[in-house]
């Protein structure tokens, strides 16, 4: 074997162990190269280019791919018949365990049973699922489709939160129907009034019951007419306006409206900036602090915590009040419009405030127990900068 052919053998199999370890910088030089050695040369070199330049395409489309993943609304988990795990989306890492894992296996700390549950789905078929998450029931509906790529199988689990579309339906439901209702019953209301008035100041001063009844039509109109207004502003809610707010003076703004020393204030990174509707989130928090300082015992104590969950991109604000706790009746209607336990209340704050976070892409739930004080937490998807 001469020399040139033993050159061309080594340069060839350089380029193949190049191509197989994917170290594509490689590049023989051409410059002190002559007739066929060159040709071989600028072959070799052409070929590692084109496989470079595939490989980066290639890339780019499956970078493409990721990210359009990441923005469906479900949890996308692909595995295989074992429950190893090849890939979960973003929505799957934040929404379920709050990173990732290599099994399904592990869910069973989210849920006993929920990977049995996954792996015993026939294709097509769909599921609904509770589990007890962050202290409150969330119902998952999981379904599963089996493909098949190189002679081997892989399962597709879809995991969405039945929940928050609930939620979120309800909401416009009664919108919708607050909306209708209000406005027949002030068309209706306001020409009695009009009346009313008009009567009281006609009729004779001797007519007394007369008068009285009618100013008792008057005040309890008006009433009705407070009343059905405070109802208009569950209809009325605008979607949210975002801009950049730092989390240390949307706080500070808060202290100042309550600022009693036994209301304790724990803000992480008061410096960190998130995006939100400034003044519906503080609607918010006054409506829930308002509430905690109403519901404390005789040594209050209220603590209000916000911090950024940066695994799962969570904007996390809680306030704990040393109350009575709510029963689990109340519980259960808490967020309901006009719900109260309050003798004067309105049952407005609350309804409103879980409109808002929900509006913000977010939630709003209580953790409490009769006589164990109460714990709201408010958890919104944080986009945020330093």
């Amino acid at each position: 074997m001469d020399w040139f052919s033993r050159k061309s053998i080594e340069r060839v199999s350089r380029m193949i162990r190049t191509l197989r370890s994917n170290d594509l910088t490689l590049r023989i030089p051409e410059e002190n190269l002559r007739g066929a050695e060159r040709e071989l040369a600028e072959e070799i070199n052409d070929l590692i280019s084109d496989v470079r330049k595939k490989l980066i395409k290639q890339e780019r489309r499956s970078g493409q791919y990721e990210a359009l993943v990441n923005t469906i609304d479900a949890a996308l988990i692909v595995a295989d018949d074992e429950g190893e795990i090849y890939f979960m989306n973003q929505k799957a890492v934040q929404g379920l365990c709050g990173f990732r894992i290599n099994n399904l296996s592990s869910l069973d700390t989210l849920h006993k049973g929920l990977a049995q549950t996954l792996l015993t789905l026939a294709p097509g078929q769909s599921k609904l699922v509770t589990i007890n998450k962050d202290g409150t029931e969330t119902q998952l509906k999981i379904s599963m489709v089996r493909y098949g790529v190189d002679g081997h199988d892989s399962l597709l689990f879809s995991i969405e939160n039945v929940n928050q579309f609930m939620l979120q339906n309800e909401i416009e439901a009664q919108r919708k129907l607050v909306s209708v209702l209000t406005h027949e019953i002030m068309n209706s209301l306001s020409p009695i009034i009009s009346l009313s008035e008009t009567l009281y100041d006609s009729i004779s001063t001797a007519d007394e019951e007369t008068k009285i009844a009618l100013n008792v039509i008057k005040q309890r109109s008006t009433g009705l007419l407070s009343f059905v207004e405070n109802y208009r502003k569950l209809a009325r809610l605008a979607p949210p306006k975002y801009n950049w707010t730092k989390i240390g003076e949307l706080f500070e703004d808060l202290r100042k409206l309550y600022p009693a020393s036994y209301i304790q204030y724990e803000i992480e990174d008061k410096d960190l900036e998130v995006k939100v509707d400034r003044q519906q989130i503080m609607q918010v928090l006054i409506n829930i602090v308002k509430n905690a300082v109403e519901a404390c015992s005789a040594n209050p104590m209220v603590k209000v915590g916000a911090k950024v969950d940066y695994p799962s991109r969570k904007f996390i604000i809680s306030v704990v009040d040393n109350g009575t706790g709510i029963s689990a009746e109340a519980k259960e209607r808490i967020f309901i419009p006009f719900y109260t336990t309050k003798p004067k209340g309105s049952g407005i704050g609350l309804s409103l405030s879980r409109q808002i976070v929900i509006m913000h892409g977010g939630s709003l739930y209580l953790d409490s127990t009769e006589d164990a004080g109460s714990k709201f937490i408010i958890s919104l998807p944080c986009t945020y900068k330093k």
